[in-house]
């Protein structure tokens, strides 16, 4: 992979104002310019071309309100916040009083207000397709007249369309500035074309079409209206349930609604609780994607303590209604927040059912009895209980919660030290030892259980005509956990493809400085159940599947890291070991077939043999599928001497097919036998059978002289990507050493490839059917 990157994360992690241009989806582009009014929708700019414009002159301007003094200040201290932290953009901030049509001309505009401190709001209700009014915003036929109502729009610039137009407006600066203070500016990186929220929640979500004939016009395929999509449907003295677009699965539902009151109410009775309590209200979603749109929040399960509410994704093998956040909820409640937060967290799990499918216990007993369980000075730390990855945390707190009932004779007796219990070193010694013991038994009761389902893990034997599965998309609606990423993952089945690697990212800040892993949570990240979904949904077509965890850089890449010393050495495998650890129980959670425990070290392998065969040794003992490591091109490839450590040899093969600027298809073929005789030349020294964890060329001229190199600028060529295709899979199709190979990459939404598209991906392109027709084989 060397320096080829992943275009979208570093454009969004480039700014924290302007993320909304990244909404966008990679359609084909047209270019024009003029007003949006009276323009025809064939003439304006797709979603891409805006984004493009954007970034090709990085101007801004940024209008606020300015009619109603109480608001009009804080507008502007907070736009110039944002100033502040932009970087390499040209942001000028103007006032609606003090603006000029002219001032629209040439730039991405961002405006902010009501009908009463923007007045240009009511100049634009004939340009754009909201109207504000007196008694509310309209949109789509529908009136939003309540004073926490506002939306958010992405739109052509209705002065000069060659640009974007984002909104914030609503009925009320209060609510508007709440937002934008609490967003640290994130509110311009919208979900979708736009989004209409009532206070903490999504209303209205929807895309504009693209089409040529229609494009930026209201699209009621792409609309989504959650407030009639919800039902209030079970009241109970515990609960109010709420059914979101459940159409269908309403019997489902109030079963689950059923056995969370039976739940609740033996928890009330174990906890001696008498007292009448609100009811919690109890959100059930069909789906990852919908639960975010609604919420912001895409967790299995999420507790909201201003609130009392809680929402869940119950859905196939995606259970959120395992009672711990209904509990954590009510502890919280009744006594407030402990000093050591490991006993809200443990006693919210000791008091769940069936959590991750086969309990608390049973995971618990997993990272014990291999070796990759905790310390409980891990558990006592408040701070990283919170980091760490809540998979081997939550569990194992359940099992000190259950140890200290044990211990302390009851659950009566841990409740009175709940709120102020910290332990001294020396009580902490002697709880460890004990908590041990007790984990030791409790690994005993587990042991043939564990041993059976090790056996019967899925294990896919076939070779493994396979692409890196690339979370292009970063709104939610079109990233890994998407109905569009299904979409797309069908799409790559009909040609022939079996098997996809899924990547969640990590970052350092500094290649030389070891730091703290921290596992993607973000609702448009690679979260866990952004993963979750996509391996689901890659196996229900019966496709295997890689989880492929990799190491962000920002500007540089993981072959940079390098420690100086022999302790940060140490603290960096440390670091290391904590983050694949939680990746390696997901994997082992959700039947993941293929498990690569780095991408592209180089500086942190050669030379470090001893602590790559710990941690896979380690690793293993909890993951029960096929490992492998992806080494870069090149020198790492040839020189890691830990593979006879691993299931297979992966490569991230970037080898250069050719140097000539206009090789002959003999010539590329000839550079891909070259290239299979170097791999074959590793894979004889260990006996280990191989995996091409990447290859890939984009759509330029000449792909084939620096493959790893992003396309940039470079003029669309795919032709060439095609040709290189073809060259690669004729050679190594029906090498015995070789079983699988993963193209980078397919993208987590259609839109994305396509004539217009210099990227990696052959969708759309010319390569496509060259991998259609190729995977067609029997390898």
């Amino acid at each position: 992979m060397a320096h080829k990157s992943r275009i979208t994360k570093p454009l969004l992690l480039l700014l924290l104002l302007l993320t909304a241009l990244l909404l966008v989806q990679f359609a084909d582009s047209e270019d024009s310019g003029g007003e949006a009014r009276g323009s025809r929708s064939v003439d304006l700019p797709t979603r891409q071309t805006l984004r493009e414009n954007f970034f090709a002159n990085r101007q801004a301007l940024f209008i606020y309100g300015a009619g109603d003094a109480r608001f009009s200040d804080r507008y502007l201290q907070t736009i110039r916040n944002y100033q502040s932290r932009a970087r390499r953009i040209d942001i000028e901030i103007k006032s609606d009083r003090d603006v000029l049509e002219s001032d629209w001309q040439g730039k991405t505009v961002f405006l902010v207000g009501t009908l009463q401190s923007n007045r240009l709001l009511e100049r634009l209700n004939d340009r754009l397709p909201v109207q504000f009014t007196p008694e509310g915003f309209a949109f789509a036929g529908k009136r939003y007249p309540e004073a926490r109502d506002r939306i958010t729009l992405l739109y052509p610039n209705p002065y000069d369309s060659r640009y974007a137009l984002n909104l914030l407006g609503g009925n009320s600066d209060e609510a508007l500035l709440k937002e934008l203070e609490q967003s640290s500016g994130f509110i311009f990186g919208i979900t979708g074309d736009y989004r209409i929220m009532r206070g903490e929640d999504c209303l209205v979500f929807g895309l504009f079409s693209q089409e040529t004939t229609s494009r930026w016009q209201f699209d009621p395929a792409s609309y989504r209206d959650f407030s009639a999509e919800t039902v209030s449907a079970l009241r109970t003295p515990n609960y109010n349930f709420h059914w979101h677009n459940l159409s269908g699965a309403t019997g489902a539902a109030e079963e689950t609604a059923r056995r969370l009151d039976r739940a609740m109410e033996n928890a009330r009775k174990l906890l001696g609780i008498t007292e009448t309590l609100p009811p919690i209200d109890y959100h059930i979603y069909p789906n990852f994607e919908d639960k975010g749109l609604v919420t912001g929040n895409t967790d299995l399960s999420s507790a909201d303590f201003s609130r009392y509410a809680v929402a869940s994704v119950v859905c196939r093998e995606i259970r959120g209604d395992d009672f711990s956040r209904d509990a954590r909820l009510l502890l919280r409640r009744r006594y407030g927040e402990p000093r050591q937060q490991v006993l809200e967290t443990g006693l919210s799990i000791y008091l769940s059912d069936a959590w991750r499918g086969k309990g608390y216990r049973y995971w618990a007993a997993r990272l014990h009895l291999s070796g990759n369980g905790a310390p409980l000075s891990d558990l006592l730390d408040n701070e990283l209980l919170v980091q760490e990855s809540p998979l081997v945390m939550e569990p194992l707190a359940g099992t000190l919660v259950a140890y200290l009932v044990n211990r302390w004779g009851g659950i009566d007796s841990l409740l009175e030290r709940y709120r102020q219990w910290s332990p001294d070193p020396a009580e902490s010694e002697l709880l460890a030892s004990g908590w041990e013991a007790y984990l030791d038994s409790l690994a005993a009761e587990f042991t043939e259980d564990i041993r059976r389902d090790r056996e019967v893990f899925p294990r896919s034997e076939d070779f493994q005509k396979g692409f890196c599965h690339a979370h292009e998309g970063y709104r939610i609606y079109n990233g890994y956990l998407s109905a569009l990423s299904d979409q797309a993952l069908a799409r790559l089945a009909s040609l022939g493809s079996n098997a996809v690697s899924i990547t969640p990212f990590s970052y350092m800040g500094d290649p030389r400085r070891p730091n703290f892993l921290r596992h993607s949570r973000g609702a448009g990240s690679e979260n866990d159940e952004s993963i979750i979904h996509a391996a689901l949904s890659a196996k229900a077509l019966g496709m295997t599947v890689m989880l492929k965890p990799h190491i962000w850089l920002g500007r540089s890449w993981p072959g940079e890291i390098e420690m100086q010393n022999e302790q940060d050495w140490e603290a960096f495998f440390q670091y290391y070991y904590r983050w694949m650890r939680h990746y390696a129980l997901l994997g082992e959670m959700y039947e993941v077939e293929n498990l690569c425990v780095g991408v592209e070290l180089v500086r942190a392998t050669v030379g470090q043999e001893a602590r790559w065969r710990e941690l896979i040794a380690r690793l293993r003992g909890l993951y029960s599928g096929k490992i492998t490591y992806a080494a870069n091109w090149g020198s790492e490839f040839e020189k890691v001497v830990f593979w006879d450590a691993l299931d297979y040899i992966g490569l991230n093969c970037y080898y250069p097919l050719s140097e000539k600027d206009n090789p002959s298809d003999a010539d590329l073929q000839a550079g891909a036998a070259r290239i299979a005789e170097t791999i074959e030349a590793v894979q004889q020294r260990y006996r280990k059978p191989v995996l091409l964890t990447e290859i890939g060329f984009t759509s330029t001229a000449a792909p084939w002289k620096q493959p790893h190199e992003v396309a940039g600028g470079r003029p669309v060529d795919t032709s060439s990507q095609a040709r290189c295709y073809e060259a690669v899979l004729s050679e190594l199709h029906g090498k015995s050493w070789l079983r699988g190979i993963y193209w980078w990459k397919w993208p987590t939404y259609l839109d994305y490839g396509g004539a217009a598209n210099n990227d990696f991906t052959p969708n759309g392109k010319p390569a496509e059917e060259v991998v259609a027709r190729w995977y067609g084989e029997k390898w």
